[in-house]
């Protein structure tokens, strides 16, 4: 497996982002991708952007897969639920970014978010079946996702540790930025001083609140959960690591960004500014979701 910690030379570095360059940012499922989104949202002009969408994403990537090389040209952000290896058929330079987050609370998110929202795939199979935690850690095909997503493997074959070498291949060779959902802000930090986000306001989105805390669950819970996705717990110290060596290197930038952040995301938690913000945003959401399917 390779484990070089070397960081390739299109890693963070201010103001860099080449002329021309497309950003794919690969939407890991609850890793506070959501908010990254809606952030992105306000950063790009809307007919430079391409969402897959997050309930029809296997028309809407077969979708993107067909568009000209005249409209791909003009897409600066892909974004969505999807596979790494979409530069392959761009006809621009193109790098990655991506949040990963600790395995054990990923999982966790996840299986209450497909319990809790009706229009996921899996919400009436967890009804009619009446599934718990430990069957869908058991029975479900979805592990170690964040390794199948970062190496574009099958999502719903068994990972392997060549998938897992891949990924972390991946990561040193396309990604520029790859953020951690538990330091968020921090990530955020990496990601506009890559490429000069402005990140004017900011608010989270989509966070799964009716859910168990760690603490909550029997240690055997969570062991089964590490055993079966041992893989992303290896790819998640992998990119942990080169997260710290990258916010070390730009310290003090990132505090000052990160302190800019959470001042904006308090004057937003203003009940008028958030109701007002999220509007706000809804229309961008929209707005790109719709120009995407055309």
């Amino acid at each position: 497996m390779n484990t070089s910690t070397t960081i390739p030379d299109h890693a963070v570095s201010p103001h860099e982002q080449k002329p021309g360059e497309s950003v794919i940012f690969l939407h890991v499922p609850k890793t506070a991708g959501t908010t990254l989104n809606r952030l992105i949202e306000w950063e790009y002009p809307v007919l430079q952007m391409y969402s897959v969408d997050p309930v029809l994403f296997k028309w809407s990537s077969k979708h993107l897969h067909g568009l000209s090389k005249k409209r791909l040209e003009g897409i600066r952000m892909f974004k969505g639920h999807m596979l790494f290896g979409l530069h392959i058929i761009l006809p621009q330079s193109a790098t990655y970014i991506t949040v990963l987050r600790e395995p054990v609370d990923r999982v966790l998110s996840a299986y209450y978010f497909m319990r809790s929202y009706k229009l996921h795939p899996l919400y009436w199979k967890f009804r009619r079946e009446n599934w718990t935690l430990e069957d869908f850690v058991h029975r479900s095909p979805r592990t170690n996702v964040q390794c199948k997503i970062i190496a574009g493997a099958e999502y719903e074959a068994p990972c392997t540790a060549e998938i897992c070498a891949t990924a972390m291949s991946n990561i040193d060779r396309h990604f520029s930025v790859v953020g951690l959902s538990e330091r968020f802000e921090e990530s955020l930090a990496l990601m506009k001083l890559r490429y000069g986000w402005k990140l004017e306001t900011y608010s989270s989105f989509n966070v799964t609140r009716a859910r168990p805390k760690k603490r909550d669950l029997p240690q055997s819970t969570l062991d089964l959960i590490t055993e079966k996705n041992s893989y992303d717990v290896s790819l998640y110290a992998y990119a942990a690591k080169r997260f710290e060596e990258e916010v070390s290197q730009n310290a003090a930038e990132v505090a000052r960004i990160t302190a800019d952040l959470q001042a904006s995301r308090d004057r937003t938690q203003a009940p008028m500014t958030a109701k007002l913000f999220a509007l706000r945003s809804a229309g961008r959401k929209a707005l790109n979701r719709v120009y995407s399917a055309i």
